[in-house]
């Protein structure tokens, strides 16, 4: 389940709605966290009165965001796609964050801070 952290999932629960999103999280209960969740359900119209039979079946969905799964009520997993790619700005981003405000002393110069970066 480790290897599956970000990947986007597909979880079915056991009311036959699924939800598929991104994993972030889970335990050994297997509580699952997902974000940009979307859930699906299929919905069967009513019956009218003096009709034979109900239309078809229809599958609604709807956009939930960050979701918490109780693992007692997961069913299945299948895997929909693999982690969302970072571009080079977030990467970017990422390491600027991670330096130490220490590193900036009166000695470095701006040039060559940003020439770290452009490497």
């Amino acid at each position: 389940m480790l290897s599956l952290i970000n990947w986007r999932l597909k979880v079915t629960i056991n009311d036959g709605r699924a939800f598929i999103g991104q994993m972030l999280a889970f335990d050994r209960h297997m509580n699952l966290v997902l974000a940009d969740c979307e859930e699906f359900r299929r919905v069967r119209p009513k019956k009218k009165p003096g009709e034979s039979e109900a239309g078809p079946e229809q599958e609604m969905k709807r956009a939930l965001g960050l979701v918490i799964l109780r693992g007692e009520t997961v069913v299945s997993l299948s895997v929909e796609g693999p982690p969302p790619v970072q571009d080079e700005d977030k990467k970017n981003a990422v390491r600027a964050t991670l330096i130490p405000a220490s590193f900036f002393r009166d000695t470095i110069s701006l040039s060559f801070f940003f020439s770290l970066f452009l490497v």
